[in-house]
């Protein structure tokens, strides 16, 4: 996703190294952590607690480094050998965002990065309808995929080396599912508020033939986009609808998602988690100790005019209205897109083999410890996150653009926040379009018709669905969102309906 998140086409964090070693000093690091958003980056927090204003999932990875290269403990290296990671943003967001996983095969080629085109990245950070995190991390480090005799992971590092990568790769930050849109309608039946007339009236929702007529501009990025893309014109096909009026807001460099959304370019989108979301969308101001959400109603609410599309990047955000307000309020499930999210680490190999075999071994240690970690510390917050922000528009009322109270048959419009399910037909038909999706960027049946990066794709996704038959996970499970982690024993989070 995604993932100025808004930029990747899959949300990764995406490294290029460069090592500073005097004599006897420690290594240093200089990566791109490209977002700041606190569940899938944020290497420069402070703090890896999650409950911490100040955490980074990508800072449990960075602080086990250290740990484990130090000169303290039982796996203590000699002094002057401790490996630093440390921020680095000299390298443009173009080369480090927009990039899926691990589909960079030379991010220093000059004039631009070689990747893998059609990419197969974003199977390594989450397949739409695939299987979920802990099953991911038995392909990655514990599979033996039949024809090739290693893992996942050994996988991914051979067809890189193939191709001419001049890079390691391996994942370092784990996410739990994320949400599947914010829209003005919903698709699915909502679950209204007591009270919420605005929302009472939306029925079932307009299901996806509804979002496919609708005339909306949203920011849909791929692979989910392309899957959407297809489900619409499989309705068009299949005469459910005449015809399809639905556009895909691209990809801006450094511009975050909620100025289109206060400009009235697009009107609805999908992002990450609800703690991550909670951060980037909902702006605090008045904040008091006994109100820590403040009032959404203060501040600069005008945010005319409306703006061309896309919005120029450099443009800056001109008020304060947050999704709800703008209207956005319905906030979509199960994560079909993304059931969960790994940021990766690439580290040029000429640096990666000047660290000795110690601690290569702690870096890989401390990654792949970090994912698990960073997974249970997301997760384990994301409950109370997403009520906080179903509650933070509680009592407001939606805006429109020049900052004028919004009125429905005369009456003003509840901007709360409101879970939406995606009905079991539409899911049907998404799943449809992304089998079609996956099947044009595998090629040709014919292996001899196939050329270099379709015989990688093909060799990435038939390794996976291999291995989610032999575990018996080929039936897409969303389970429970989002997750009953840091809850009571036994305890599930209930805000999000079954």
């Amino acid at each position: 996703m995604s993932m100025g998140k808004a930029l990747a086409a899959l949300v990764v964090v995406v490294c290029s190294v460069v090592f500073v070693q005097p004599a006897a000093a420690d290594v240093t690091i200089l990566y791109n952590d490209y977002s700041s958003s606190p569940t899938i980056g944020r290497g420069q927090g402070t703090s890896t607690d999650p409950n911490n204003p100040g955490y980074g999932a990508m800072r449990i990875f960075i602080e086990k480094v250290m740990a484990y290269t130090d000169e303290h403990g039982p796996d203590a290296l000699p002094a002057g050998q401790k490996v630093i990671f440390q921020r680095n943003q000299n390298v443009k967001r173009s080369v480090n965002a927009l990039g899926a996983g691990v589909q960079f095969a030379n991010a220093n080629a000059q004039p631009q990065p070689i990747v893998s085109s059609p990419s197969w990245g974003f199977i390594y950070n989450s397949i739409p309808f695939g299987i979920n995190f802990e099953q991911m991390l038995g392909f990655l480090y514990d599979s033996k995929i039949d024809g090739f005799g290693g893992n996942g992971l050994e996988l991914a590092q051979a067809l890189l080396d193939k191709r001419g990568g001049t890079q390691v790769v391996f994942p370092v930050v784990g996410s739990t599912m994320q949400g599947s849109g914010y829209f003005p309608k919903p698709i699915g039946k909502p679950d209204c508020h007591a009270g919420d007339a605005e929302c009472l009236s939306q029925g079932n929702g307009i299901g996806l033939a509804g979002l496919c007529t609708s005339g909306w501009r949203i920011r849909y990025l791929a692979p989910p986009q392309h899957i959407v893309d297809r489900a619409c014109n499989l309705l068009v096909k299949k005469g459910v609808i005449p015809s399809r009026n639905l556009t895909f807001y691209p990809p801006v460099g450094g511009q975050s998602v909620l100025l289109p959304m206060q400009r009235a370019t697009i009107q609805g989108f999908e992002y990450v988690t609800p703690f991550d979301d909670l951060v980037d969308f909902f702006p605090v101001k008045d904040a008091t100790a006994a109100n820590p959400r403040g009032n959404p109603d203060a501040g600069n609410l005008n945010c005319a005019p409306a703006l061309a599309f896309p919005i120029p990047a450099g443009t800056k955000e001109n008020c304060s209205q947050n999704i709800g307000q703008i209207g956005a309020r319905y906030a979509h499930h199960p994560s079909w897109h993304q059931p969960f999210l790994l940021s990766w680490m690439h580290i040029d190999k000429t640096e990666w083999n000047k660290l000795n075999a110690a601690q290569k071994a702690a870096v890989l240690r401390a990654a792949r410890e970090a994912v698990t970690e960073s997974y249970k510390a997301n997760e384990s917050v994301q409950c109370t996150k997403l009520k906080a922000m179903l509650d933070f528009n509680k009592g407001i009322h939606q805006r429109n653009i020049d900052g004028s109270v919004r009125l429905l048959d005369g009456k003003p419009v509840s901007a709360q926040m409101t879970i939406a399910r995606w009905p079991e037909e539409a899911l049907k038909v998404l799943l449809e379009a992304r089998d079609e999706y996956l099947a044009s960027l595998e090629g040709p049946a014919d292996p001899m018709q196939k050329n270099d990066s379709q015989k990688d794709f093909s060799a990435v996704i038939s390794a996976i669905r291999q291995y989610a038959a032999r575990i018996g996970a080929t039936t897409f499970d969303p389970g429970r969102f989002p997750g009953d982690t840091g809850l009571a024993k036994g305890e599930k989070c209930t805000l999000v309906k079954d």
